[in-house]
């Protein structure tokens, strides 16, 4: 792969993740479809350009084989929804998880990006990084629809919520199919040196399937046949569909929009860099704009494009509307035993594109996708795919299982109770439930590390003396018995705190070990007045003194003692500004309560036929004409 290839490269994989967006589906079983979709495109890149067939056409067989697992899970998810007590929770959690996933991996994507477009031109990074603003608008775009979603699932009745479920599933099985195709396709361009027309072939494959379909007297195939027709499918609906791209569409414009706004308040400095760099990233977006409304086609060509006839529709019945219809390569609405076939003859496909001949060894053959731990052979061994779409070898004779490692040689599988491990150029990770993070731990006693955005691996735990320490911005700390982070260098005895502002104050030391403080008791009592007024603020000051050692420690100690009065006084204005807000806060709720209060009477009162005021007269006359005599019956009776 030459240079131009790789920049074309970058550019596919960003149209590819373009179209994971173009889908706000939900990943219900928690499971990120896209991350092996984005994963496989980031290695073949690698792999292409050192021409390494083997590697090549093992990941090509690797995501056929997710399709095909994918399909399966979802499918037996659907069945289990008639029966299957699906929490409410359960969606809310498949919901957040989603959300997560997206963001993790447009970090890795953007991380990946940054890496790779330093070797190309300029021209070229300048529209990779138009390109990245479009794909971040569409995360935040789809983001705020997934939290919409989560919205409203919160408010769906029990009947609603099933029957959107249903609806999401569906929604999800159409994901699968596309992103799938989306990667067939983008492969089929750099992999087409021994089969010229590889997209077509690849496309023809599932039409000579439906093909035979059609012609079968299976029960299964007329089953399916009938099904479509009550569903009111045709059969040539199996061979085309869409990829929209409505939502980038719109990014796009949106974008050019802001540009053409920008452009104009900078006219007055013609030639500026400013200027000429916006007019470019203007361009470039309209080409992107031209090129995507000239994918669209009519139902009507896609059907002149296939040899597959649609049944009981008249010529003049076809849809003269355009859309972005394509012929598609995966269809999970095939029987079970016709996926088989499909991924068999797809990797028998590619396997011809990329050795040029029928390679025994790579060939895999797919027996049976109602059991996926069916057995495939390959140059390293027997093995199985897994729940986490794992390659698993096993041998005769031996109960070990084992998975191959990043130097691609087996090695015994290392799961524990808590996490499932998994192996990439860099060694073991595993997931982090939380972040969604790879943390990387090469045994089960190492230390554990993670990569930050330059591709750096960061140590982020390890544990030593029975000690399990944790590393941030501050350092390396461990957790004490009372929750609070506690700062220890390695190899040091000296341990620092946090003060809340951004310091680390030593509160161990050698002395305090060795030469322990004398009783209280049996000091006087300047030294106890000392210790409780200036004995704080000299600790501190003089411990940082001892640990800088500066050139001129007294003019450093006086400071350091200035510094902790500035930082005294700091907390107790902060403690005064919160304690005169916690005061407003309570007389406003008061006053809100009386308020309140008041019109609850008041209320209460125009229900009964008064006011407040004809009520209190009322009661005064009540008192004086019944219940208590008058001032001259008083004097009277005297």
């Amino acid at each position: 792969m030459d240079s131009e290839k790789e920049e074309a490269y970058l550019f596919d994989i960003t149209k590819e993740v373009k179209q994971f967006y173009e889908s706000p589906v939900i990943f219900l079983l928690k499971k990120d479809y896209s991350e092996v979709i984005f994963e496989t495109m980031c290695k073949m890149k690698t792999a292409i350009r050192d021409g390494a067939k083997n590697r090549i056409i093992d990941m090509i067989v690797d995501f056929h084989l997710h399709w095909l697992q994918s399909v399966n899970e979802l499918e037996i998810f659907r069945n289990k929804l008639t029966t299957y007590d699906l929490k409410k929770e359960d969606i809310y959690d498949a919901i957040n998880y989603t959300i997560d996933s997206l963001s993790f991996r447009l970090k890795k994507y953007l991380n990946y990006m940054e890496t790779h477009k330093v070797g190309i031109s300029s021209d070229g990074q300048a529209n990779i990084n138009s390109d990245l603003e479009i794909v971040e608008e569409m995360h935040k775009e789809v983001t705020d629809v997934l939290l919409e979603k989560l919205k409203k699932y919160r408010n769906y009745s029990i009947e609603e919520h099933f029957s959107k479920i249903l609806n999401e599933v569906d929604d999800l099985f159409v994901y699968l199919d596309k992103i799938h195709d989306g990667l067939s396709i983008l492969l089929s361009k750099y992999l087409n040196m021994n089969v010229p027309h590889l997209s077509g072939d690849l496309t023809k494959t599932l039409q000579q399937i439906i093909d035979e379909i059609q012609s079968s007297n299976k029960p299964t195939c007329q089953k399916f046949i009938q099904e479509l027709k009550t569903k009111g499918k045709e059969i040539s609906s199996m061979i085309r569909g869409t990829a929209a791209r409505n939502l980038e569409i719109s990014k796009v414009v949106e974008k050019i929009n802001v540009l053409e706004e920008r452009i104009k308040r900078l006219q007055q400095e013609q030639g500026s860099a400013a200027l000429m760099a916006l007019v470019h990233k203007k361009e470039y977006l309209e080409k992107r704009l031209d090129s995507l409304e000239n994918l669209k086609i009519t139902i009507k060509q896609m059907h002149e494009m296939t040899d597959v006839e649609l049944e009981d529709v008249d010529e003049e019945d076809l849809c003269i509307c355009e859309d972005f219809f394509q012929l598609r390569i995966f269809n999970h609405n095939l029987p079970a035993e016709e996926r088989d076939h499909l991924i068999t003859e797809l990797c028998s496909l590619w396997d011809l594109a990329v050795f040029g001949e029928r390679s025994r060894k790579s060939i895999i053959s797919i027996l049976s996708a109602a059991d996926m731990r069916e057995e495939y052979a390959d140059e390293l061994g027997t093995f199985f795919i897994d729940g986490h779409s794992r390659k698993i070898y096993k041998f005769a004779d031996d109960d070990v299982l084992y998975q191959p490692n990043e130097l691609n040689e087996l090695v015994p599988l290392s799961d524990d109770a808590d996490h499932v491990y998994f192996y990439d150029e860099c060694g073991r990770y595993f997931i982090d439930p939380q972040t969604r993070q790879r943390i990387y731990k090469a045994h089960a006693t190492a230390s554990e590390y993670m990569m930050d955005s330059t591709g750096v691996l960061l140590k982020i735990k390890e544990e030593r003396d029975g000690i399990v320490y944790y590393y941030d911005n501050y350092g390396r700390y461990y957790v004490d018995q009372y929750g609070k982070h506690i700062y220890r260098d390695v190899d040091a005895v000296s341990e620092y705190e946090n003060d809340g502002l951004g310091n680390l104050v030593r509160i161990r030391s050698h002395l305090d070990i060795f030469q322990p403080c004398p009783d209280d008791a049996n000091v006087s009592d300047d030294f106890k007045y000392l210790k409780r007024t200036v004995g704080p603020a000299l600790r501190e000051s003089i411990a940082d003194c001892i640990l800088r050692q500066p050139a001129d420690p007294i003019n450093f100690l006086s400071s350091r003692l200035l510094k902790y009065r500035e930082n005294l006084e700091l907390k107790e204005k902060r403690a005064r500004e919160q304690e005169a807000l916690n005061v407003e806060r309570e007389i406003r709720i008061a006053e809100e309560r009386a308020a309140a209060e008041r019109a609850a009477m008041e209320a209460a009162l125009l229900a009964q036929g008064g006011s407040e005021t004809s009520y209190d007269s009322n009661l005064f006359k009540y008192q004086h004409e019944d219940g208590a005599p008058s001032a001259s019956a008083a004097a009277s009776s005297k």
